[in-house]
């Protein structure tokens, strides 16, 4: 699989409409120690979500110890950086070798990257998977129906307004009282803005008696 480009220690890989980043990046306090990662968006949405860290997905794979157990922070260092003309630790080659590939692969097509970022949680596949921790589900519903309204793309935006009228009335954090669809309707807010595509419906959930969407709005530009 050759990148369409590299920037440094930064390998990007176009397929349509995704673009896929695998990042080599070393350790802040450990400057010894070095780590890779595989980051999936949509690029249609990548300039007005950036923000946000854009429309995507990360993909982790285990470390060289083989853990396969997905964690909601942020992936750890697990290899030795190379010192002098040393080559790369076996460890190194075997763990791209295994999983570079299927990482890169992972999403499908835009369809696919918003069922991955509507998801409960982490999906497995091929021996890797997606980073969606729990308690970012309500700002991820909304970054689906973002990506469903802008692609035109009614199916994702039913699965997403199903799972929100199912989780709606959920208590989340920081406050007491504050539910699963007002974190939805204060995430819109900013996407709105931030996009363009009208979200007017989901930022009407912070009401009492709320109206939950009924059918999928048409695309935007």
């Amino acid at each position: 699989m050759a990148p369409a480009s590299i920037d440094g220690g930064r390998l990007t890989f176009v397929r349509g409409s995704l673009h896929t980043t695998l990042t080599i990046w070393k350790d802040r306090c450990d400057r010894s120690a070095f780590g890779w990662m595989v980051y999936t968006d949509y690029a249609g949405l990548r300039e007005r979500m950036d923000g946000f860290g854009g429309v995507g997905v990360r993909i982790d794979h285990p470390s060289p110890s083989g853990d396969t157990g997905p964690s909601d922070i942020p992936p750890a260092a697990c290899y030795p950086w190379p010192t002098g003309s040393a080559p790369l630790t076996s460890e190194v080659t075997a763990g791209v070798t295994r999983y570079g590939a299927a990482s890169l692969c992972f999403v499908r097509d835009s369809h696919d990257l918003g069922l991955l970022i509507l998801a409960d949680g982490h999906v497995h596949r091929d021996g890797v998977w997606s980073f969606t921790p729990a308690n970012s589900e309500p700002g991820r519903l909304a970054t689906a129906i973002v990506l469903a309204r802008h692609c035109g793309d009614e199916a994702l935006e039913r699965a997403a307004v199903a799972k929100l009228r199912h989780r709606g009335e959920e208590p989340v954090a920081p406050h007491p009282g504050y539910l699963f669809r007002h974190a939805v309707a204060d995430w819109s807010r900013q996407y709105a803005k931030a996009t363009g595509i009208d979200l007017s419906d989901l930022a009407t959930l912070k009401r009492k008696r709320p109206q939950y969407p009924d059918t999928p709005l048409s695309a935007a530009p």
